[in-house]
């Protein structure tokens, strides 16, 4: 997978949401910016959010909103930490509830790529100590530092 999915620009530290879906419209306004996804993607990823839901149970709360490609108009991936914790309802049981500390939004064309994007993720996410480090982070090189060796 090619690093320049992630660009540090496209990293925010300590965003203060009310829920889920601010969270994923915080996560979508660098890629929105720099003309990387559609006017729609915002709406269409809380939509897709509502019926597919992104949260992961790891030691800290990950969730990885993202939607069609139609919507997709350069290939990324936008990270955001939140300072307060919001809630998403969980990727393989929807009745559970997971408090979200990094959301990782996936602005992908190809489904065999996000796949690929996806397991990527998961393998960076099951590792406690970065998940911390990505937590923790200071600033967004921090962050994109940590992550482009995965990718």
């Amino acid at each position: 997978m090619a690093s320049s999915l992630l660009q540090e620009d496209h990293i925010q530290i300590n965003g203060i949401v009310r829920d889920q879906f601010e969270a994923i419209a915080l996560a979508a306004e660098p890629l929105l910016r720099d003309g990387s996804i559609t006017e729609d993607f915002i709406e269409a990823a809380v939509e897709r959010e509502r019926v597919f839901p992104t949260g992961l149970p790891t030691k800290i709360g990950v969730a990885l909103p993202h939607t069609e490609a139609k919507y997709v108009l350069k290939e990324s991936i936008s990270i955001v930490t939140l300072k307060n914790t919001v809630v998403f309802a969980g990727m393989g049981n929807p009745k559970e509830s997971i408090p979200v500390n990094i959301v990782f939004l996936l602005a992908i064309q190809d489904p065999q790529k996000q796949l690929g994007v996806l397991q990527t993720i998961v393998t960076i996410i099951q590792n406690e100590k970065v998940l911390h480090k990505i937590k923790d982070a200071k600033d967004p090189k921090t962050i994109y530092n940590l992550i482009k060796t995965f990718l």
